[in-house]
């Protein structure tokens, strides 16, 4: 058996240069207080987010910030992939393109906005107004990448890696992101790893993240490499939150039951949508989970929500209709049977009105939430978790 480290297949890069006119232009970071003498942000969980396969390394970067949050918000590497095709930039972005776009349309994940502060651009060279940034959050880095892929692959692509006595080099193509300062005897200790012999332990250094992984960039080293710096302000701006799904099983009774049931048969089941969760009904949520791919137990929790709820809109017909029409009179507390919609699964124009204004008063709680009459997976949410009802 062999005990030589595995190669990783070499990753990928993405980052594009931002013209010198822009950079000339952008808001200059001042550090409101003094930093302290060293700090150090390490997530529980990162990832490649798509950085192993696509260019995305500026979405990737933007992942990586969310997961310094206190608490960490963990943004998956389908979300993140997904973000960076819907905005056009899987193959290569702009940091600042990126940066203004997440400033109000961030990740999105279970009815939550998580978008960026706005950005300052960062004086790389200048230590003191760098330390200031990186303990206001994570900096954002477009740098050359050549030398610093020789110092990743140095530990497999594992955490613990050292980038020392780099050349200068301004071939920008790759975003990382600055998480931490100090010596870097104290930076390897906190990432549990040993300075090897050639590295002087007391020099400045600085913690980086690339690729999955956190390591370790002596001060002249990050200069010579580093051609833009950013810092969102604050990092990360939590923007809207719905009510979780419900989670329903055998026995429940009232809402949302009627709509679940209306969603079974838009999949194929034949329930009569009385609103009591008996084995029938069971039995058809088990079969879904089935063929969806879910475990098997019969919960409809967020996942199995997630999977059968069907999106409609004006001209739609059928059982997931129906569901949204029994959502709507639902709220209706006028006791006056002549304004509640038809249960007809007919997505006319009085169903489409009724959705818009339910959209319309829940985007006054939920500023991500579109009036746009269409029922997908943030207004189903709000819909069978019961918001605006009564």
């Amino acid at each position: 058996m062999s005990d030589q480290t595995v190669t990783p297949p070499r990753p990928r890069r993405g980052a594009i240069p931002t013209p010198r006119h822009v950079l000339a232009a952008a808001r200059a970071f001042e550090p409101p207080v003094a930093a302290p003498p060293q700090f150090f942000t390490r997530p529980a969980q990162i990832s490649m987010w798509g950085n192993d396969v696509h260019g995305d390394c500026v979405t990737a970067e933007e992942a990586f910030a969310k997961a310094c949050h206190d608490p960490e918000i963990f943004i998956t590497d389908s979300e993140a992939i997904g973000w960076a095709t819907g905005h056009g930039v899987l193959e290569g972005a702009y940091l600042p393109d990126v940066l203004t776009w997440m400033e109000h349309d961030g990740f999105r994940r279970n009815g939550t906005v998580y978008d960026d502060g706005g950005h300052s651009s960062v004086d790389w060279t200048n230590p003191s107004r760098l330390h200031g940034a990186i303990a206001q959050g994570p900096v954002k880095i477009g740098v050359a990448a050549d030398q610093l892929e020789d110092a990743w692959l140095s530990t497999g692509g594992q955490n613990g890696w050292f980038a020392t006595g780099f050349h200068h080099d301004d071939n920008e193509d790759h975003c990382t992101s600055l998480c931490g300062y100090g010596t870097i005897g104290w930076l390897a200790a906190q990432l549990g790893v040993s300075v090897p012999a050639s590295v002087n332990a007391g020099a400045a250094g600085y913690a980086m993240f690339t690729w999955n992984s956190i390591g370790i960039i002596d001060h002249p080293s990050m200069v010579a490499i580093t051609q833009e710096a950013w810092v969102r302000h604050p990092t990360t701006v939590t923007v809207g939150t719905l009510q979780p799904w419900p989670v329903l099983h055998q026995g429940a009774g009232g809402h949302p039951v009627p709509t679940l049931q209306h969603l079974l048969n838009a999949h194929g089941a034949k329930l009569v949508a009385d609103g009591a969760f008996g084995p029938l009904t069971d039995a058809a949520v088990r079969h879904y989970q089935h063929s969806a791919g879910l475990a098997v137990d019969g919960i409809v929790g967020p996942k199995t929500w997630q999977h059968v709820i069907v999106t409609c809109s004006l001209g739609n017909h059928g059982d997931a209709v129906k569901g949204v029409q029994v959502e709507i009179n639902y709220r209706n507390l006028s006791g006056n049977p002549a304004t509640y919609l038809a249960v007809d699964g007919v997505f006319g124009p009085k169903t489409d009105q009724a959705v818009r204004g339910f959209q319309q008063s829940l985007h006054a709680d939920v500023p991500t939430v579109v009036v746009d009459g269409v029922v997908g997976p943030m207004t189903w949410q709000g819909l069978v978790s019961g918001m605006l009802a009564g």
